[in-house]
């Protein structure tokens, strides 16, 4: 798994999370380089956050080839209250996950939680 996650800057240039009703909010992107099957674990401690309550992709970079989702449990649980999985879905026919070596993708995230 070879990722890297920056927080973008908000119109004030601030990269901190920024409060949303009774949690906390940060826009980020990740760059994915290497992906494994089980997915890339992204942990709330990279994006300035204690706990994980929602987890979103509103973009991404990814041609036609792969198709990104945050992973849930049958209970709709994320990885864990304190991360979550992207995982790449092969669109090759197969349908399964992708693993291995990708072109770089960005990702962009919008995830919710508490400091």
């Amino acid at each position: 798994m070879t990722h890297t996650t920056t927080i973008l800057a908000d119109h004030k240039g601030m990269t901190t999370p920024k409060v949303s009703g009774d949690e906390y909010y940060v826009d980020a992107y990740i760059v994915v380089t290497t992906v494994t099957s089980g997915g890339e674990v992204i942990t709330a401690s990279s994006l300035g956050l204690n706990t994980i309550n929602s987890a979103m992709i509103t973009g991404t970079s990814l041609h036609a080839t792969y198709q990104p989702y945050v992973e849930i449990s049958a209970t709709g649980a994320y990885e864990s209250g304190k991360s979550f999985a992207l995982v790449f879905t092969a669109n090759d026919g197969t349908n399964a996950n992708a693993e291995g070596d990708i072109t770089d993708t960005t990702l962009r995230v919008r995830v919710y939680g508490n400091l």
